[in-house]
């Protein structure tokens, strides 16, 4: 009998093999954090990670797989008349913020920022800019001759590509579509701009109630399909723009009072405007310490619509290590 009879022997094989199996690999990276060090750490143990993690097809299922990319910060203008951007994210996977700017002569305003690309109103030479941060890419935008001389409001910029199963996120070769919401004494108008025909589409407009402004502190939201701003004065409104379904504008009246109405003009209460679960217009009002929400439930064959009360939030229920509480801007703070 043999010293080597009745010992264990251990089969490394298996495991080897597996790490050599590029599909378990691949599913594997998948399931890394949605961050910008993540691939790149990985990419760097050997060559073969790095083929798997740089196919076109894994960077394709990674960003379905995660859905929604990281918020890597916002832009600003500063007073240079820059376009500048703060990282929201911590080291390593802060992105520096020289690392997107802009600089523009004269005026401007960032009006947008959606699927990779920043919307740039330049007031003095009435124009918009669509400028694409990863590439450096800037597209010069004239506005149609039916909004010379408007004040613009708001607008708003986004990917349309039609792929079937496109997953936003590295749309910068992709078409896009630019939508811009302007004013007069008298009017609101809405335009679409389409960069597959290079071409600005009809200028639909309607009446402008008497005494509104549009809100300068909640921002203008962006569906797939429409853009909503905030109107203010002695009623408050949305002015909502469908360019898809309605093809039209639409003022839609809140169920609030003088009272609000006013705090919300003096910057006592924020807004926001978004969209419930069930697709349905959805505004929010924060009120001190309390979160109110008005949900829209049908619109009647005379536009008129029926809101109903929402959920409501009383911030200081919330557990909370924190002892103090502010607001502006459109959010809440705890301190």
């Amino acid at each position: 009998m043999s010293g080597d009879e009745g010992r264990e022997t251990t089969n490394t094989a298996a495991p080897v093999a597996q790490l050599e199996n590029e599909d378990l690999l691949a599913d594997s990276f998948r399931r890394l954090p949605a961050l910008p060090s993540s691939l790149l750490r990985a990419s760097l143990v050997c060559k073969r990670w790095c083929r798997v993690i740089s196919n076109p097809l894994f960077l394709r299922e990674f960003r379905a797989h995660h859905r929604k990319p990281p918020l890597l910060g916002f832009f600003s203008r500063n007073f240079l008349g820059s376009v500048e951007f703060t990282p929201a994210l911590d080291p390593p996977d802060q992105i520096p913020a020289s690392r997107f700017s802009l600089q523009i002569a004269g005026r401007g305003k960032v009006l947008h920022c959606h699927h990779g690309r920043v919307l740039i109103h330049c007031q003095k030479e009435q124009q918009l800019l669509v400028w694409d941060p990863i590439t450096g890419e800037l597209q010069h935008l004239a506005f149609p001759p039916e909004l010379d001389g408007k004040i613009v409001s708001g607008g708003g910029v986004f990917c349309s590509s039609a792929e079937q199963g496109h997953q936003h996120g590295a749309c910068h070769s992709d078409p896009f579509k630019v939508v811009v919401v302007a004013e007069d004494r008298n009017r609101f108008y809405g335009c679409v701009y389409s960069s597959e025909t290079r071409a600005w589409g009809n200028v639909l407009s309607i009446m402008r109630p008497g005494l509104t402004r549009v809100s300068p502190t909640c921002p203008s939201t962006l569906f797939s399909n429409s853009i909503c701003l905030l109107l203010i004065g002695l009623r408050t409104a949305i002015l909502e723009f469908d360019w898809g379904t309605q093809n039209q504008l639409a003022i839609i009246y809140l169920p609030l009072d003088r009272e609000v109405s006013s705090d919300i003009i003096h910057g006592i209460f924020q807004c926001l405007i978004t969209r419930g679960d069930s697709g349905s217009l959805s505004f929010i009002l924060l009120t001190g310490f309390s979160v109110l929400e008005w949900k829209t439930t049908s619109i009647n064959g005379d536009g008129v619509t029926t809101w109903m009360v929402g959920n409501t939030v009383d911030l200081r229920d919330l557990p909370s290590d924190h002892d103090q509480w502010g607001c502006g801007c459109g959010c809440a703070f705890c301190i």
